[in-house]
């Protein structure tokens, strides 16, 4: 009996710490991201799943990836404003996801980029995310 109460205790214990895990996967854990990209696409994953609200899409080293903006009453309030062929200057952190890799953005910009000059002239700035995790919580 006592052998099965111990493993009850490791399960139970696992169980809690992957609840602990799941958020923190929505805080700035990863690989830094700091670079100047178009948007190729907005989309908006539903309550329910993984970071559910709405997502962004841009090429990056020479992939699209997923970018977290924030759950979707949260980008409403805020007006945040970013759509297909916005050209930004993003920094967040890239992170692992269950199926791809996702960006948890913490300030994108956005501007216009001069080819001629190589110099990004912004024009707004939304702040998502600070040192202690998403500013919606």
């Amino acid at each position: 009996m006592g052998n099965k109460k111990n493993l009850w205790t490791v399960v139970i214990c696992g169980v809690a710490a992957f609840g602990l895990i799941v958020p923190a996967m929505a805080r700035d854990n990863g690989t830094p991201v700091d670079v100047r990209t178009v948007i190729t696409g907005i989309h908006e994953v539903a309550a329910g799943n993984p970071l559910p609200g709405i997502h962004a899409e841009a090429k990056i080293n020479g992939k699209v990836v997923d970018i977290y903006l924030g759950p979707a009453d949260f980008v409403k309030r805020y007006d945040i404003k970013v759509g297909k062929g916005d050209e930004v200057h993003l920094i967040g952190t890239e992170t692992a996801g269950a199926d791809e890799d996702v960006v948890l953005s913490r300030e994108i910009t956005k501007g216009t980029f001069d080819r001629r000059t190589g110099i990004f002239r912004e024009n707004m700035t939304y702040y998502l995310r600070n040192d202690a995790g998403p500013l919606w919580e």
